[in-house]
């Protein structure tokens, strides 16, 4: 990997993948680890770190471009538009699943679609870790409502108008992933921050964070 001042895009994996990745033993063993929307790679260079298998699946090519850049030739990448479902990653199972910044902008049919495509591809006992965003979020009821809960936002000041987003209740959001992708053994932490984006404070992000094994 790179030093970490020539690593393009951001430095560090989110701080609730590190926890999950300690908190259950994973730094104590390899395998196969896959992440959804994994950008510019920075939550798998934890991985990497310790010596598993990485594939990164991102909509766009210069992220995944930044990835291999800062990890490597050992990385799998996979160029795809997860809106359409969940292209072929190959024959090998998954150990670790990865979805930290993904389910918030798709449609529920799409995340349905998704999720139970990647069901089929996990190992036994395969680790899965989600992170999306809750009702009580800021960006919330601020645009078009498109479907229950799922909103084309009004929100320039964080990046994101005109993008679709899909905000999810904390019981929902866990019964989804117990229902569609079998999750068992299941963490779930609630995370509230205040951000300043485009001089506008942006308050609250509101995140469920999910971690679990598959039964």
């Amino acid at each position: 990997m790179r030093a970490l001042s020539d690593i393009r895009g951001l430095k560090y994996p989110d701080e609730f993948v590190i926890r999950h990745f300690f908190k259950r033993g994973l730094h104590r063993k390899t395998g196969r680890v896959v992440e959804l929307g994994g950008g510019t790679g920075n939550n798998l260079s934890l991985y990497a770190t310790y010596g598993w298998d990485l594939t990164c699946v991102d909509y766009s090519a210069a992220a995944l471009e930044d990835c291999r850049w800062n990890l490597g030739d050992g990385v799998t990448l996979i160029e795809a538009d997860l809106s359409k479902g969940l292209p072929d990653l190959g024959s090998a199972p998954i150990d670790v699943l990865l979805i930290p910044n993904l389910l918030c902008y798709l449609t529920d049919a799409q995340a349905n679609a998704v999720l139970t495509a990647a069901r089929k591809r996990l190992a036994p006992n395969a680790e899965v870790f989600v992170r999306t965003r809750l009702t009580d979020d800021y960006r919330c009821g601020k645009g078009v409502e498109e479907e229950p809960n799922g909103w084309r936002l009004a929100t320039p000041e964080t990046g994101e108008a005109g993008l679709f987003n899909l905000f999810y209740t904390e019981a929902g959001l866990v019964d989804r992933l117990v229902e569609e992708l079998g999750l068992t053994d299941i963490t779930a932490l609630k995370v509230a921050f205040d951000n300043i984006q485009d001089g506008v404070r942006v308050a609250p992000n509101s995140d469920l964070v999910v971690w679990g094994a598959v039964s």
